[in-house]
């Protein structure tokens, strides 16, 4: 066995150095990695796991790499994410439900027309930067049309949802936690009106199926279903913002790709995953390890954390061969909805809003490319969260 293998320079400056391309960290993580299976680095307080098995692996067995620290913040504890056994399992049926096919479908039809609005209001003009003006505001616009929110709540819910996971990433800062706190507040008093509202009698909404789904399995409250809610909202909003220009951005910096995609529109799909590959937004996912293991060749005790770096399996040689190229033929599969029981309930949404979105912006601006005046930039830290991506995408429409 391998003791840890403290490399603390190399892990802060892959994270720390921005880059004009999203596959940067990536790359160098992975070089990391076919040199040593993981390192330990004081700084995050956490073994770091690079190779795609030794990620796969931990990420499947959530029985020795919980989830379950993010109960220790009083606003998750009842939320799935913090759940493990019986509990998550109880907790993912019911997501499941609102999150069925036919589900989908409906909220599909209703996604549609909100991403055509959205990049309706561009057309005329020159160029617009993205992320402020379309993918921020978007994901809103979508879970206030599906939870049947008033329009007016947009800033403020985008606020709160701000504050909360500002809160999530800097649990020890008091301001941070305090603002935080009072969002946290806010939003659940207000999804719960709403819910007291439309249990009366559910209709089709996201928040119709939601209680039903919490009806049907015999565990419905006010409170499981704000958990619920508060929950997509949480998981759902930030992510796509960074998901949406993760996929946007990875098309137009491999023009190819672009045009292959505005020809055919059945490799959305495709470009989506290449692109949760190529510029995932996650470079990678805490867990606590629960009892005694090994992973990586490196014995760890019950209690330690282990950090398993997606970013790095991304561009593991061994798994995607050429994983430098943007490639919407490649086989396989990538990790950045997560892995086993833990893999994203909301991933059938957003791909649901990221088709509608690639579908209406083609439309209308066949010829969008980047503004070679202002290039992006890609960093560590985004937008203020714990994720990779460009703050900025301007583009020329």
């Amino acid at each position: 066995m391998r003791e840890f293998v403290p490399d603390i320079r190399s892990m802060t400056s892959a994270f720390a150095v921005g880059s004009a391309s999203p596959s940067a960290i990536g790359l160098s993580l992975a070089e990391m990695g076919r040199a040593r299976a993981a390192v330990f680095d004081e700084h995050m307080g956490a073994l770091v796991v690079l190779r795609h098995r030794d990620v796969s692996a931990g990420l499947r067995d959530h029985g020795t790499f919980s989830t379950r620290f993010y109960g220790a913040a009083p606003m998750v504890q009842s939320m799935m994410i913090a759940q493990d056994g019986a509990e998550h399992t109880r907790q993912r049926r019911i997501h499941n439900r609102f999150f069925s096919p036919g589900a989908s479908a409906r909220y599909a039809a209703r996604i549609k027309p909100i991403a055509e609005r959205t990049f309706d209001s561009f057309v005329g003009r020159p160029g617009v930067e993205l992320v402020e003006a379309a993918f921020a505001r978007y994901p809103m616009a979508v879970f206030l049309d599906l939870l049947g929110i008033p329009d007016e709540l947009g800033d403020r819910g985008l606020g709160w949802v701000r504050a909360i996971v500002s809160w999530l990433g800097s649990p020890m800062d008091a301001a941070v936690a305090a603002a935080g706190q009072a969002a946290f507040s806010e939003l659940s008093g207000y999804a719960g009106t709403l819910i007291e509202a439309e249990r009366a009698d559910p209709g089709d909404s996201l928040l119709g199926e939601i209680i039903r789904a919490h009806l049907s399995e015999g565990g419905f409250s006010v409170e499981a279903c704000t958990v619920a809610v508060v929950s997509l909202l949480l998981g759902g909003l930030e992510t796509t913002i960074q998901m949406l220009s993760a996929t946007v951005s990875s098309l137009l910096l491999n023009p190819s790709a672009l045009h292959r995609v505005r020809a055919d529109r059945s490799l959305k799909d495709a470009a989506l995953d290449e692109s949760f590959r190529w510029a995932n937004p996650s470079a990678g996912l805490y867990r606590l390890v629960t009892q005694d293991t090994e992973i990586a060749g490196h014995r760890i005790d019950a209690g330690a954390m282990v950090y398993l770096c997606i970013a790095a399996a991304h561009y593991d040689r061994d798994v995607y061969p050429e994983p430098e190229v943007f490639d919407l033929d490649r086989p396989g599969t990538h990790l950045g909805f997560g892995l086993g029981p833990h893999y994203c309930v909301g991933a059938p949404l957003a791909r649901i809003e990221v088709a509608a979105a690639l579908d209406a912006m083609l439309d209308r601006f066949p010829d969008i490319r980047l503004d070679p005046e202002q290039p992006p930039a890609f960093r560590y830290g985004a937008r203020g969260f714990v994720q990779h991506g460009t703050d900025t995408l301007p583009v020329l429409l």
